[in-house]
């Protein structure tokens, strides 16, 4: 499926994005509300029987998503509450919380998020348990691979796990008014660590489940990469000084894979954290120790970038493919929120009710 987001390989110091679907808050990325694209997000049927020349779509101001709101200031959090945000919820585990407990200047950001009197659920997809040196690499090796079938069985990885924290989002979202109140916002935002991955999934399935159709979901989800764009070359560049990884990359380019028992190693002496910092070890170590040549060097470089730029994309590939999982593993999305989800007719019926509107 083509992109139509450049895939430079510099990332632009600003970037300008499209008002809408995004906002653009200074020290948050990623900021968008996913119905208001592509100026509007059209559901194919209605939510019940009636006139079917009616058009229908999903109901803006609502479905926000953005990365890691940490480094929000408190003119930042004022600016969350006044685009119609009023309840915030995490997806990260313990772990990430925890590295980023001290936001912006030190502050602690929980503090200023409370004082706006923006409320905020963590619903960790992950327990503190799934982050493990040995899950971690296993994850780690998937997000590396060639073409999508990794991150479809990272997702997959996701969507088993997923089930309490999304359910907590799908009862707030219908259980909220057909209108907006006038006395404080209702707006939900869902965040992950970069608004991608966990994030994108829940919109995935919720926008499948009201009948959006899936080219569309999927071109939403690839917004990422737009969103994410100022930010990419940093995280680049940090996995490509990370000697763990041109490792991995050096034992794939060389022809000796490296095993789940070297990555395990490699995860651990670089904390809980796929992009945390290494405790030891530079890119001449590397070398040294694989006896790599200088044109197998410059391979791993060039191959290293490629994987590092996968890691960090939101491909619609992946999109169409995690979607077409839900619909083998548990008979379709609406199937996936009963079984895995807990949800039942009230609730799913209530998403509907709120969720979709006439275009008027």
């Amino acid at each position: 499926m083509a992109s139509s987001i450049p895939s430079t390989n510099k990332s632009p110091t600003t970037t300008h994005l499209p008002i809408p679907p995004f906002y653009q808050i200074p020290n948050i990325n990623n900021l968008r509300d996913a119905a208001l694209y592509p100026g509007g997000l059209p559901v194919t049927s209605p939510s019940s029987a009636g006139d079917q020349t009616r058009e229908y779509k999903v109901r803006p101001g609502v479905l926000f998503r953005s990365g890691d709101v940490s480094r929000l200031t408190q003119e930042g959090w004022a600016a969350i509450k006044e685009i119609g945000i009023g309840c915030v919820f995490d997806l990260r585990s313990a772990p990430e919380v925890e590295k980023t407990k001290l936001g912006i200047d030190g502050q602690e950001w929980l503090g200023m998020m409370e004082k706006e009197g923006v409320k905020r659920v963590w619903c960790p997809v992950f327990e503190e348990s799934d982050y493990s040196p040995a899950r971690l690499a296993e994850r780690y090796m998937k997000y590396m691979a060639e073409g999508v079938e990794g991150f479809a069985e990272a997702y997959h990885d996701i969507l088993t796990h997923a089930g309490p924290a999304y359910r907590s989002i799908f009862l707030y979202l219908a259980s909220l008014p057909l209108s907006q109140p006038s006395s404080s916002p209702i707006g939900a935002l869902i965040h992950c660590t970069a608004g991608k991955d966990r994030t994108g999934l829940f919109l995935g399935l919720l926008l499948s489940f009201l009948n959006v159709p899936a080219p569309l979901i999927a071109r939403e989800y690839h917004l990422s990469e737009l969103g994410l764009l100022s930010i990419r070359e940093e995280h680049v560049s940090k996995l490509m000084r990370s000697p763990g990884f041109l490792k991995f990359m050096a034992g794939k380019v060389s022809g000796r894979e490296v095993s789940t028992e070297e990555m395990v190693d490699l995860v651990s002496k670089r904390g809980v954290h796929l992009g945390g910092e290494e405790k030891g070890g530079n890119r001449g170590d590397v070398w040294g120790d694989m006896g790599l040549g200088e044109d197998v060097r410059e391979r791993v470089m060039q191959e290293g970038r490629k994987a590092a730029l996968r890691m960090v994309g939101a491909r619609e590939e992946a999109m169409i493919r995690a979607l077409e999982m839900v619909d083998r593993e548990w008979g379709g999305v609406e199937g996936y929120m009963r079984k895995v989800c807990g949800l039942g007719d009230r609730e799913l019926e209530g998403l509907r009710r709120v969720l979709v509107v006439r275009d008027e």
